[in-house]
């Protein structure tokens, strides 16, 4: 009798790590979120996509199914993945397979923004698996060589026969196993004599989808098989190797309780990754400030929850510090030569603070959901009651840190307008007090907001520290406006 490689034990150890993972990110006030869109027709998909869901809520992440009649039209779908893409609340998106047959699926999948395609359907992410560069990969590959390497079986110099050729398990799974330095030998549907291949390997992988594919009498005691084949039959579901095969082998992965058990939770996995390519993302490219502003206008016209100061105040400081930019950017010529180095780096550092704008104004809107989600946490026994008070702390925590560094950032930059003020174009000085005038509004209201939340705190010293330090920074941007304003209006 064979060994039967159960991925349980492994699962529950990523999961631990994606929930340590979770907890970090919902600190800085990012709460994952995952869209899965399903079409309705295939009972399988919409149980696998309820299980996902299930997992999701016990790891903390947010997860919202899109549902869709079979007649969907296949622009509508690729309208809805645009719109998910744009989100920059949503962090990853899964499709359901299969699709009906008047829906393209690659085409959908390469409508999927690459850093948000969990699942590496997309062909960007196919081109990374294959190449070995960044990227999402598929989980299922991923899982049949964890699932080996958690019981100790190498794969460098093992000679491994892969059993299906398909474009979401077979040819990235081929890929990953010869980065593994495995030899790896891939058959299919028009392989002859699969016994004679299965007879030399060390290790076989099959994912090809259909039940009984490998009996005992193709197989010797010294073969590890990994099964990562699902199939619908009358007695339940099943690999693609008959179960008392494992009597003939020297290690076999169950179905179910194998690959798809750790699949599932690689999914999440892939989420935390694809989490961190966005953030990366964010750092490097140009801000898009307007995806952040179209969503928020959007909750907040719907009439549902909406977070409201910190973000009001975030936009307010990005057209502030818009509006220094631009009055620097106008400060050129040869009558303004002696201060040119000057509104060189007055306009990074303004052009920076709108990119921190953009950040702190996602981070207010994270901080708002995961405070949302605290409340939706059961409270019926006493340790549910004790999860739920200790989510609701931390969301007030980061509802009010992400509104006082707001308030910092804004302080700063009216500081370094003020030293330019008797420098400036005279042509654009009106425009230097709307920055000021925005910056300051910006401070005001992140004021406010860290006020409404410093009753939640429990933590004394640090409520006390809070409202200490605010209370400095909203005097110094008022006296900072007073004497700009003052200052502009002589000079206009």
């Amino acid at each position: 009798m064979g060994i039967a490689l159960k991925s349980r034990e492994l699962a529950n150890g990523v999961s631990a790590t994606i929930i340590e993972e979770v907890n970090q990110l919902k600190a800085q006030g990012i709460t994952p979120n995952i869209t899965t869109i399903l079409v309705k027709g295939d009972p399988a998909s919409e149980y696998y996509a309820k299980a996902k869901e299930k997992l999701a809520l016990k790891l903390g992440v947010r997860f919202t199914l899109l549902t869709f009649d079979e007649e969907v039209a296949e622009k509508d779908l690729l309208e809805t993945i645009r719109q998910l893409n744009d989100n920059p609340a949503v962090h990853g998106i899964m499709l359901e397979l299969p699709v009906p047959k008047h829906i393209r699926v690659q085409k959908l999948s390469d409508a999927i923004s690459p850093l948000k395609d969990v699942d590496g359907i997309s062909s960007a992410n196919k081109l990374a698996c294959m190449t070995g560069e960044k990227g999402l990969y598929p989980a299922t590959p991923q899982s049949c060589i964890r699932i080996l390497k958690h019981y100790g079986y190498e794969l460098q110099g093992k000679h491994v026969v892969l059993v299906g050729r398909g474009e979401t398990v077979g040819r990235p799974l081929m890929q990953l196993l010869l980065r593994e330095n495995a030899t790896v030998t891939v058959c299919h549907s028009y392989t002859v004599n699969l016994s004679d291949h299965l007879a030399g390997a060390d290790i076989a992988i099959t994912a090809v989808g259909r039940a009984g594919l490998i009996e005992p009498s193709m197989v010797h005691p010294g073969l590890v098989i990994v099964d990562a084949g699902i199939n619908e039959t009358e007695t339940g579901i099943t690999g693609d190797v008959n179960p008392d095969t494992i009597k003939a082998v020297q290690a076999m992965t169950p179905v179910p309780g194998g690959v798809g058990t750790l699949t599932t939770v690689l999914l999440f996995e892939n989420l935390i990754h694809a989490i961190k390519y966005q953030l990366e993302q964010d750092t490097e490219e140009e801000v898009s400030f307007d995806l952040p502003i179209r969503s928020f206008l959007s909750k907040a016209a719907s009439g549902s929850p909406t977070p409201g100061g910190g973000s009001i105040a975030a936009l307010s400081a990005a057209m502030g510090a818009s509006m220094g930019s631009m009055v620097a950017n106008l400060t050129q010529g040869s009558k303004f030569q002696d201060v040119k180095e000057q509104m060189v780096q007055l306009v990074e550092k303004m052009q920076a603070g709108i990119r921190e704008s953009e950040q702190l104004m996602l981070r207010d809107i994270g901080s708002f959901q995961s405070y949302m989600d605290a409340l939706g946490l059961p409270k019926g026994t006493s340790e549910e009651k004790t999860v739920r008070s200790e989510a609701l702390q931390q969301a007030a925590i980061n509802s009010a840190e992400v509104p006082y560094k707001l308030m910092q950032r804004c302080v700063e930059m009216m500081k370094i307008l003020e030293d330019i003020t008797d420098k400036a174009n005279p042509n654009v000085i009106s425009d230097l007090g709307i920055a000021i005038l925005s910056l300051e509004a910006a401070a005001q209201s992140a004021w406010l907001t860290v006020e409404i939340n410093l009753s939640s705190l429990k933590d004394e010293e640090r409520r006390q520290a809070y409202q200490h330090s605010g209370e400095q920074l909203i005097q110094s941007a008022e006296a900072i406006k007073s004497r700009v304003m003052q200052r502009v209006r002589e000079l206009i």
